[in-house]
C-alpha cells in the first residue's frame, strides 16, 4: 500500500470515525434531552404530589379547625345554659329567701303588735291597780290623819 492510499485509508477511517462520532454526540444528546425530559417530568410530578399533599394537609387543617370550633362553641353554649340555669337556680333561691323574710317579718309584726297591745292591757291594769292602791293608801293616810287630829282635839 502506498502512501496515498494509507492516506486515503486513514481520511475515510476519520470520516467514519467523524461520522460515528457525530451520531454518539447526537445520541448523547438525545440521551440528555431525554434525561432533562425525565427530570423535568419528575419535577412535575413531585410538584404535584406535593400540591396534592399540601391540599390535603389544608383540607385535614381546615376539618380539625372546623372540629375544634365546633366544639369550642358547644363547650361555650354548655357553660352559657350552665350559668344561666345557676343564675336561675340562684334568683329562684333567692325569691325563696326574700319571701320567707317576708312572711318572718310580718310575723314579727303580728307578734309585736300583740306583745304591745298584752303591755298597754298590763299597763292599764297596772295603772288602775296602782291607781286603786292609792286610792286606798290616801283614805288610809287621810284616815289616820283625821284620827290624830280627833287625838289630838281629844
Amino acid at each position: 500500500m502506498t502512501n496515498e492510499n494509507k492516506l486515503d485509508d486513514l481520511k475515510n477511517k476519520a470520516s467514519d470515525l467523524s461520522e460515528n462520532l457525530k451520531f454518539k454526540a447526537k445520541e448523547v444528546q438525545l440521551q440528555g434531552e431525554k434525561t432533562v425530559d425525565d427530570l423535568k417530568h419528575k419535577a412535575a410530578e413531585i410538584k404535584l404530589e406535593s400540591e396534592k399533599a399540601l391540599h390535603n394537609l389544608h383540607k385535614e387543617t381546615e376539618a380539625k379547625y372546623t372540629e375544634a370550633k365546633v366544639s369550642f362553641n358547644q363547650k361555650m353554649d354548655d357553660v352559657k345554659t350552665e350559668s344561666s340555669e345557676t343564675e336561675n337556680k340562684v334568683h329562684d333561691k333567692l325569691e325563696h329567701l326574700k319571701t320567707e323574710v317576708s312572711h318572718k317579718f310580718e310575723e314579727a309584726k303580728l307578734k309585736a303588735t300583740e306583745f304591745k297591745q298584752e303591755a298597754s292591757v298590763k299597763f292599764d291594769e297596772l295603772k288602775a291597780q296602782a291607781g286603786t292602791k292609792l286610792d286606798e293608801l290616801k283614805k288610809t293616810a287621810t284616815d289616820k290623819l283625821n284620827k290624830f287630829k280627833k287625838d289630838d282635839q281629844g
